[in-house]
């Protein structure tokens, strides 16, 4: 896994690649104006995309600032198919988006405390089951958003998996880093 670190750049040129085609490609002109969820999701992955590649230009690593947002990201994601389908969707729908809260901020909380790869890992799992189920079958989301972010999804766990090496140091080597990550 240390050579995947090499492709760090890589990541993050993919990750504004992927963050352009999903906003100004796949989401229709209306979209970018307008203050539904899925838009208001496209503006904050553009911000934490931001974010993640200042603070990895600063010279030293804030290792938890950068798990946090890692791990907000993931635990936010379920609530934009909530909201959607709590202004468009019926009860069933609602229902079926309640379940996903609680999956993908147990795994939020258990990658940020435990194992930033489980980070990585969970922002995959949300675009291959989570956003993959929606595309094209919930009438409640904008048609747009599930591939959409699918593909920011799994451009966030490629950057995660280049970054775990460093993440996931040896308990000594913690202990004489000034700010350690959390493992």
């Amino acid at each position: 896994m240390a050579n995947l670190k090499k492709l760090e750049p890589v990541a993050f040129v993919l990750l504004f690649i992927v963050l352009y085609y999903a906003l100004v490609v796949l989401a229709p002109d209306s979209a970018l104006h307008d203050s539904t969820a899925e838009t208001l999701a496209g503006g904050a992955a553009v911000v934490v995309a931001v974010a993640l590649l200042v603070l990895r230009r600063l010279p030293k690593r804030r290792w938890s600032l950068e798990r946090s947002i890692y791990a907000a990201f993931l635990a936010a994601m379920p609530f934009i198919y909530l909201a959607a389908a709590l202004n468009l969707g019926s009860s069933s729908d609602i229902a079926i988006e309640l379940v996903a809260v609680p999956v993908f901020v147990g795994l939020a909380v258990f990658g940020y405390y435990k194992s930033f790869l489980a980070l990585g890992l969970g922002l995959a799992a949300h675009g291959l089951c989570w956003d993959l189920w929606h595309h094209g079958s919930a009438s409640y989301i904008a048609s747009w958003y599930p591939f959409a972010c699918l593909l920011v999804d799994l451009a966030l766990g490629f950057l995660v998996l280049t970054q775990a090496s460093v993440h996931q140091m040896p308990n000594k080597a913690l202990q004489r880093t000034a700010t350690p990550p959390l493992s």
